[in-house]
């Protein structure tokens, strides 16, 4: 059956990558499949236990308790609070006190006034011999052997001193203590010391920068006079004031003239409306006529209540009010010129107005920059004054504070006696046997982590983006001898499944007609033989016509699972055409199921599997037979499943759980892919119990259900 003709067959798809996700059952199982060392690091962790706990050696612990005082009521306490620098007001201060008390500085103080590095209890304590005793060994060992500690929500400092002497111990804590109070003294009287000094070359400093001040302020009234400064800057701010208040009526003028202009201008013949105009009206030429004008309206008025319209009074006074509004008449005729006048007047106006505002902000801004000396000289002057005085008070403050003697610090409870200790048995005992079995546990996580092999379907199935078909579980001890599980033991979770491997190759997307069956796998003794042979079993048991080849033609295995021994002819026979089908094919003890062996042993297997010769021996296979299962050589050892492959219609590839590792089966997907072979899907063999995600679904006890040994398939 040559493959390239074979239109049934589509297209492998691309694999679709999957986000892998962290299984702790891999981990979990891991874990428990190496026992033995978590057993192991048990028992050494123990022994560990066991040793150190007799070396132990009894040491002898004494504790001085420290007071931190509180601050006590007094009438100088708000100002003396700002110049007692030791003293302690919070937490943070209290730890810095133990920080200092563990240090190596403090414990260096402690050593060279009790002269430890000659001492010969405190070596002998410390294990430092004569020769040895350098003071910073000295210092180091003591500080090894201190402890300072916090009692939480108290003022109370535990100094604990732990040694191989009582004796040593109880003067040990009680030195740490006279020490620390010690010196807090040194502290508090050189802060003293500095703080006056401070203050002296404070006070010096400052009283210079007072004359300074001073002479500046003296020279400033001298130059500006201080009582007119306030009248000077309130008649600049009223001048520029005023010039605002015009530069704005100017502005104002000019939009109304330009206003009244474009009316002017749009006026067609209406000459006494531009008397309605305000522009208009308030030019001087126009408001003396008009004001003639209403005078003589007025005398007319009052003499055509005493003369008729012919007395010469009436006319004259009717002749003088026809030439006044014939003179306003040709004045409003020329109102545009007239206007224009005005306004050009406007602007000079307004340019000067603003020549005299900027004028008025100088003259503001030099009043302003004048005042803002004087005030910044005043203001020197007066803070130089209050820190003057402060310090001199300040001065008074810490000759005072030089008076008192009492200490921030005192000796709550003094050391009395040191108590035996010794590491608590239980506890060690729990800390080694945790750590080791921590230790146990890592090391088996690590060294799963380092086989590269595939161990779960989710494993195989996220590293090759091809399926899983079926999950083989490993043979239980009971049925380890049998190779052909699918008949012999039926009822068996192994033989459900090769029928599940049955029913998703009979179905399978990429040929769903398909009848020649291809197992190989990427190196050998993976179960490539174990199943290929127990696959055809299940086919003959569905009434299929089946045919298994062995096609490994180098290391045969398909006879020993059938008869037990190697039987010729076979398959090299049928190649090499020394014999016919008929005589090559043998039967088995299993109804509808054939074998073609691999025959005699060739010497040129490559050469035998050719294009040519398979394809007659598969067409011929296929007129005889309802299904063809082939067996061939691994991938990676050989290339004669390459050539197999092209006249198969579904190509599986078995896997070994735990055994075979990642980049071989990469590799052997590769190798089949390049001869255009896309596998159906891949058998995960040898499958220990609950590991991976599909045997431990479909198979294990939980969910194996009445499906079981004694299920539906009977005892």
């Amino acid at each position: 059956m040559n493959k390239e003709t074979d239109t049934k067959t589509p297209p492998a798809p691309n694999p679709i990558p999957v986000q892998e996700s962290i299984d702790w059952r891999e981990y979990f199982h891991a874990v428990v499949d190496r026992l033995w060392i978590v057993i192991l690091c048990v028992v050494l962790g123990g022994i560990y236990a066991g040793v150190n706990l007799s070396k132990v050696e009894t040491k002898y612990l004494a504790r001085a308790v420290l007071f931190i005082e509180q601050d006590k009521a007094n009438v100088l306490d708000s100002k003396m609070e700002q110049v007692r620098d030791e003293q302690i007001r919070s937490i943070d201060m209290i730890n810095t006190v133990v920080d200092l008390l563990r240090s190596y500085s403090f414990a260096q103080r402690i050593s060279a006034r009790l002269k430890l590095d000659q001492d010969p209890r405190f070596l002998a304590a410390a294990g430092i011999s004569a020769r040895d005793a350098f003071p910073e060994r000295v210092a180091a060992a003591l500080s090894s052997m201190s402890a300072a500690v916090y009692r939480t929500n108290t003022r109370l400092i535990d100094l604990m001193i732990t040694t191989a002497d009582p004796n040593l111990s109880v003067k040990l804590a009680n030195a740490y203590c006279d020490e620390y109070i010690r010196y807090v003294f040194e502290r508090r009287s050189e802060a003293s010391k500095s703080a006056t000094q401070f203050l002296l070359e404070e006070a010096d400093r400052l009283s210079k920068k007072m004359r300074v001040s001073e002479e500046a302020m003296q020279s400033f009234r001298e130059r500006e006079g201080d009582a007119s400064l306030e009248n000077m800057l309130s008649s600049a701010q009223a001048q520029v004031s005023e010039i605002s208040n015009r530069q704005a009526e100017i502005e104002k003028r000019i939009q109304l003239i330009d206003s009244d202009l474009a009316v002017v201008r749009a006026n067609k013949g209406a000459v006494e409306e531009l008397l309605f105009l305000p522009s208009v009206a308030a030019e001087p030429k126009v408001a003396q006529y008009s004001e003639s004008l209403n005078n003589r309206q007025r005398e007319l008025t009052l003499l055509s209540q005493r003369y008729r319209a012919k007395h010469p009074a009436y006319i004259s006074i009717k002749t003088q009010i026809d030439l006044t509004r014939s003179d306003l008449r040709k004045v409003l005729n020329d109102a545009v010129n007239l206007l224009e006048t005005a306004r050009s007047r406007l602007e000079i106006q307004a340019n000067e107005a603003k020549i005299a505002r900027e004028k008025a902000t100088a003259r503001l801004l030099e009043v302003t920059d004048k005042t803002a000396e004087y005030y910044q000289i005043k203001r020197e002057q007066e803070a130089n004054q209050a820190f003057y005085n402060s310090i001199v008070s300040r001065l008074g403050e810490v000759d005072i504070t030089k008076q008192l003697t009492e200490s921030p610090v005192r000796i709550h409870e003094p050391a009395v006696g040191a108590a035996p200790i010794r590491p608590s048995a239980t506890k060690t005992w729990i800390q080694s046997l945790l750590g080791a079995l921590a230790a146990g546990i890592g090391l088996a996580i690590a060294i799963f982590m380092l086989d590269t092999s595939i161990k779960t379907v989710d494993q195989v199935e996220q590293f090759t983006g091809v399926n899983v078909i079926a999950a083989i579980p490993r043979l239980s001890l009971s049925t380890r001898a049998s190779v052909l599980v699918a008949n012999e033991e039926r009822s068996g979770i192994v033989a459900e499944s090769f029928r599940s491997l049955r029913a998703s190759l009979t179905l399978h997307r990429l040929n769903e007609n398909a009848r020649t069956f291809l197992f190989t796998s990427s190196m050998p003794s993976e179960g490539k033989t174990f199943c290929s042979s127990n696959f055809a079993v299940t086919l003959a048991q569905q009434g299929f016509k089946t045919l298994f080849i062995d096609a490994d033609l180098r290391k045969p295995g398909g006879s020993i699972v059938f008869y037990g021994e190697n039987r010729k002819p076979g398959l090299s026979e049928l190649l090499m055409r020394s014999c016919a089908m008929k005589n090559a094919v043998m039967p088995t003890h299993i109804d509808g199921l054939s074998v073609l062996t691999a025959g005699g042993r060739a010497p040129n297997p490559s050469e035998l599997l050719t294009y040519e010769n398979l394809e007659r021996v598969m067409n011929e296979a296929l007129s005889k037979y309802d299904r063809i299962v082939v067996d061939s050589a691994p991938l990676l050892a050989v290339s004669d499943t390459l050539l197999v492959a092209p006249h198969i219609d579904l190509c599986t590839l078995v896997v070994r759980a735990f055994g075979t590792p990642r980049k071989m089966v990469a590799r052997a997907i590769k190798s089949l892919e390049e001869t255009k072979t896309h596998p159906a899907g891949l058998i995960l063999n040898f499958l220990p119990s609950g590991r991976g995600g599909y045997y431990a679904y479909y198979y294990s006890g939980k969910y194996y259900g009445s499906y079981g040994a004694k299920g539906v398939y009977g005892e």
